[in-house]
């Protein structure tokens, strides 16, 4: 009965977000959570090397990142390969940056795995330990025999059978105990079912055996030694880190934590070698403990880590492209971090195999005889990658007579583009809509919801675009450069601080309206927002786009709504239809603002 009324709350919170009702779409207030960061100057002390040194040609490491951008369904923001714990290349897709930490999902359930390791080695608790023996606090007495089956080994190799789901989470506020409300639809440890308030369950126990949260318990004895600093990590409305998602980390972190795996939890920590995780745990959770059996993910599951194609080989595995994939066999570590369509497994994956799988072509025992004109190529390939291939700089002409000319005779600094001059200093008011600054994945990620955008204005200079955009109670200034070269702002929505970088492109459409598209790179999120505001006398017209897509977030939303054997997929049906709610959903999808000349600024 508990658990179907968490169902029925699922469906109330599905037609909320059907008719827009976002203010009130879960029972517990926003609490803002995402700080301003400031970019790190360093990679974290990783070594560096050349490609060659370290027995990899540099042709062939530019091949990969020439794949890699040309891969449409991938959308990286960020790459980092190491090899013989030394860092060979890395590339970032301009506005995202190494500097900024960027939100990992799933890939977080596998540093709450090296918690639960850290935690049964220092004797805090055991593989085979019941939850019910862990929470007696809850006071759970008519709960399902079945949850009583439940070990923390189930947790980790995602064989609970627990319907409580991610969903779950936004109409609940004491997530452990709608964990412990909740039934499963097999017997616990009988078959494979991913479900994230697993990891979730697995964070609660280390505070509480430890009576500490998961970024105070790991700074000490993991972050610190890594040189991991100023970690961020969702919670839950009880304070709770999340532990399946909501953590941050910088792509140099990532390849960090997968090389302590690749050596044996070993790390230099001043000059001494020291175990920072177990081996044993380390040899455990990487080794496959049950198939999954849902298609379009990868094969096997150990303890919070994926398997991956090649011998020996593994992955921390979040949505939307974030990976770190460890390669004994090559002694490698490839970090990436992207803004994917695909949920759980991309185009990236399948070229890491290619490239740096069993079959690999260049990859030797030895090192290379130097190549310094393939090098300087590598390098100049990894300078000119663009998030947004389509805004890119034209590149500029190179050579003594070109750089001749611009020593004595200088590009004058171009004038005011003339599309803009009907549109500079204008500020327009607009209709009530869905269309909000905020992409509609991040809003259902951090229950940060808005009532969308009721004004923005332009300003114009050379080469640069400033849009002010008015979002519920937020004002938010962002710069836009019409040169290609991305421009750096940080908005603020509901207390939540998120750095963007912003490029925006000037034309005219088939009626020859006047056209300018704002691309807004989220940079410590996979999200675009893509704005594309056509004027016309005194009249202004928005359509609101972003990737991954609002259709990926709703094929995700419903997943979870719908999976873990909750069969609410009918009452979510009959309940959309008898709302008569089709335009509506169409209306949040693919959202439109209209609005009309409101004065100068």
């Amino acid at each position: 009965m508990l658990d179907l009324l968490s169902q029925m709350k699922t469906v109330d919170l599905v037609i909320k977000f059907v008719r827009g009702d976002m203010r009130r779409i879960t029972p517990y207030p926003f609490q803002p959570q995402k700080k301003k960061n400031t970019p790190k100057t360093d990679l974290g002390g990783i070594p560096a090397s050349t490609p060659e040194n370290e027995g990899i040609p540099s042709e062939y490491i530019e091949q990969f990142f020439e794949e890699l951008s040309d891969s449409p369904d991938v959308r990286p923001h960020s790459v980092m390969l190491l090899r013989h714990g030394k860092l060979i290349a890395q590339g970032s897709f301009k506005p995202y940056s190494p500097a900024y930490p960027h939100m990992m999902f799933s890939l977080s359930k596998s540093i709450t795995g090296m918690a639960v390791g850290i935690a049964i080695e220092e004797g805090l608790l055991s593989l085979d330990e019941k939850i019910i023996d862990i929470f007696p606090e809850k006071g759970v007495m008519f709960r399902s025999p079945r949850i009583n089956n439940i070990t923390v080994r189930h947790l980790l190799n995602m064989t609970s059978g627990i319907k409580f789901n991610e969903a779950g989470s936004f109409v609940e506020k004491d997530w452990v105990r709608a964990y412990l409300l909740s039934d499963c639809v097999f017997e616990p440890g009988s078959e494979f079912s991913y479900n994230s308030m697993n990891s979730y369950l697995l964070s609660a126990i280390v505070r509480k055996k430890s009576g500490m949260g998961l970024v105070e318990y790991l700074t000490p004895r993991l972050f610190a030694p890594l040189g991991i600093e100023d970690v961020d990590w969702e919670t839950c409305p009880l304070g709770i880190e999340k532990g399946g998602w909501g953590l941050f980390l910088h792509i140099a972190d990532m390849a960090k934590l997968g090389q302590l795996y690749l050596q044996g939890g070993r790390w230099e920590v001043e000059g001494q070698m020291k175990q920072l995780i177990p081996e044993e745990w380390i040899r455990e959770s990487t080794r496959v403990q049950t198939p999954p059996r849902e298609s379009g993910r990868p094969v096997g599951y150990g303890y919070q880590v994926w398997d991956f194609r090649a011998s020996d080989a593994y992955q921390y595995n979040g949505v939307f492209g974030q990976y770190v994939i460890v390669l004994p066999k090559h002694d490698m570590v490839v970090a990436i971090t992207s803004g994917s369509q695909n949920l759980f497994s991309d185009g990236s994956t399948e070229l890491v195999e290619k490239y740096f799988g069993d079959d690999a072509e260049k990859i030797f025992d030895r090192p290379l005889p130097r190549n310094i004109r393939a090098l300087r190529s590598l390098k100049d390939r990894l300078d000119s990658l663009y998030a947004v291939p389509e805004t890119a700089p034209k590149p500029r002409k190179t050579g003594l007579f070109s750089a001749f000319l611009q020593r004595f005779f200088p590009t004058k600094a171009e004038k005011l583009p003339l599309l803009a001059a009907g549109i500079d200093k204008r500020e327009y008011r607009l209709g009530n809509s869905y269309g909000a600054l905020l992409p509609l994945i991040l809003q259902c990620v951090t229950n940060n919801f808005s009532g969308g955008i009721t004004r923005v204005s332009f300003s114009f200079e050379p080469d640069l675009c400033k849009i002010t955009l008015y979002d519920g109670n937020d004002e938010n200034g962002i710069l836009a450069g019409l040169d290609g070269v991305p421009r750096r702002s940080d908005v603020t929505l509901n207390g939540d601080v998120y750095t963007v970088g912003a490029t925006a492109k000037l034309t005219t459409d088939e009626e020859d309206r006047t056209v300018m598209i704002l691309y807004l790179s989220y940079m410590e999120t996979p999200c675009l927002r893509v704005m594309k505001f056509i004027f016309y006398g005194e009249k202004l017209l928005i359509r609101f786009y972003e990737h991954p897509t609002v259709e990926a977030a709703t094929k995700m939303l419903f997943g979870l709504v719908g999976g873990s054997g909750n069969n609410i997929d009918k009452m979510l049906i009959d309940a959309i239809s008898q709302e008569r709610m089709a335009a509506r959903v169409d209306n949040i999808m693919r959202p439109r603002a209209k609005g009309t000349v409101f004065g100068k600024t």
